[in-house]
């Protein structure tokens, strides 16, 4: 498999290299696995004024927002755990409230079930989203350390096949968005870091 992994490197690489029309520098891609430390999940619950099932509609928005905190009460949630979302009000001065979201956060990844349920209270409260968030990594540059030295190893075999040897890094390209939210149901620790560094050729 660790060959199969590395043939479909040293080809992509060796395509990339070919597709230049400079023929002074390789570009090569290196990679490394990392793990992210998780910060909290969190899901953003809408309770709205309205709807459009039966006698629900008779509820104003401040009933259904107490029925909100009562079931995160019911479910061993803490009332702090919630605040109001960053998200747009939907509200003028001239017209009443239409909706409010509420963001709730937690560090226990069990508790996060519990959390979006909040939004099937009724057919006036539903989820909007739900994430898991990261810390920053503590280690950026070992990490890109690792990847630039994998990225090394393969232009090296890329020049050693052309009869050539690599020279100095002249630039590398980051590929990766290590801040982006992913899903609270997708919560994969282990990453890859990948770059593509271009290598002068001697």
């Amino acid at each position: 498999m660790k060959y199969i992994q590395l043939t479909a490197i040293l080809l992509f690489t060796a395509f990339i290299a070919t597709a230049q029309t400079n023929n002074h520098y390789i570009e090569a891609v290196g990679q490394t696995t990392y793990k992210r430390d998780v910060k909290h999940y969190e899901a953003t619950i809408r309770i709205k004024s309205t709807s459009p099932y039966g006698d629900e509609t008779q509820l104003t928005i401040e009933e259904r927002k107490a029925l909100f905190f009562e079931n995160v009460n019911k479910l061993g949630l803490n009332k702090n755990q919630v605040r109001v979302a960053d998200t747009d009000e939907n509200v003028t001065p001239k017209t009443p409230i239409q909706h409010v979201d509420y963001m709730i956060e937690t560090t226990d990844e069990h508790e996060i079930e519990k959390i979006i349920s909040l939004g099937k209270i009724n057919s006036w409260s539903y989820k909007l989203q739900e994430n898991v968030v990261y810390r920053p990594l503590a280690n950026k540059s070992n990490i890109i350390g690792q990847a630039l030295k994998d990225a090394k190893k393969n232009a090296a075999v890329i020049a050693d096949v052309i009869g050539k040897k690599i020279g100095e890094v002249i630039v590398i390209s980051d590929f990766n968005y290590e801040d982006t939210l992913d899903s609270a149901y997708y919560t994969k620790e282990e990453r890859t870091y990948r770059i593509v560094t271009r290598f002068a050729i001697k």
